[in-house]
């Protein structure tokens, strides 16, 4: 004998009263929103630059880890800033990006320049202080956004130097965007990188950066 009661069924197993659910038939899959599947490829796209260049993300953000990862650190600071509308899709706004965050100074009035495959970056001389030292160790980022590659010169000169001179060719006929950023002479302590701006390999001379 089976009684219904409510959501549940109520029947003799054994010479025992048994009580059951009732079955429920599984409902459709739910069909993810516009704002969803918005959401979606902005993280996609986000989490794409920043896998892409997975080193320098567990550097830059080793000290913004709790219970985290650096690269789960880097995806949720950069989640609010760094996109951009462009006609009816959200891009990347790859001047906001940052892929290291610290105490270190950044440059002082960057000056970028290029010319046949080689990119020229200079900077003012600063006032020492505590994070901003001739020692601190600048490290340069190369990214070409269409397919992610990329290329760093990690730890290329101290800041005393005030320029440096990089071979770029291997991007010849693409565009890239160039970063740069300081960390202590002892890798310690990091800095936030710097957007440099965007460099069209093909092009003999760039316009200097203002």
């Amino acid at each position: 004998m089976v009684n219904k009661t409510g959501a549940v069924i109520g029947r003799m197993h054994r010479g025992q009263n048994v009580l059951v659910q009732l079955y429920k038939e599984r409902s459709a899959e739910k069909v993810s929103t516009e704002g969803q599947v918005a959401s979606q490829d902005r993280l996609g796209k986000l989490s794409s630059f920043l896998s892409n260049i997975r080193n320098m993300v567990d550097i830059g953000f080793k000290k913004k880890v709790k219970h985290n990862s650096p690269a789960n650190a880097a995806l949720s600071y950069n989640s609010s800033h760094a996109f951009i509308q462009v006609g009816e899709e959200q891009e990347l706004n790859y001047a906001k990006l940052i892929y290291s965050i610290g105490d270190v100074e950044g440059p002082e009035s960057p000056f970028l320049e290029y010319e046949d495959g080689m990119l020229n970056i200079s900077w003012y001389d600063m006032e020492q202080s505590r994070y901003c030292q001739y020692s601190d160790l600048a490290t340069i980022l190369i990214y070409e956004p269409i397919v992610g590659d990329n290329t760093s010169f990690d730890n290329i000169c101290p800041r005393s130097d005030l320029n440096v001179l990089l071979d770029i060719s291997s991007f010849i006929g693409k565009e890239v965007h160039c970063y740069i950023c300081f960390s202590s002479a002892d890798g310690k302590d990091q800095g936030t990188n710097f957007y440099l701006g965007l460099v069209d390999v093909d092009d003999v001379n760039q316009e200097p950066l203002t």
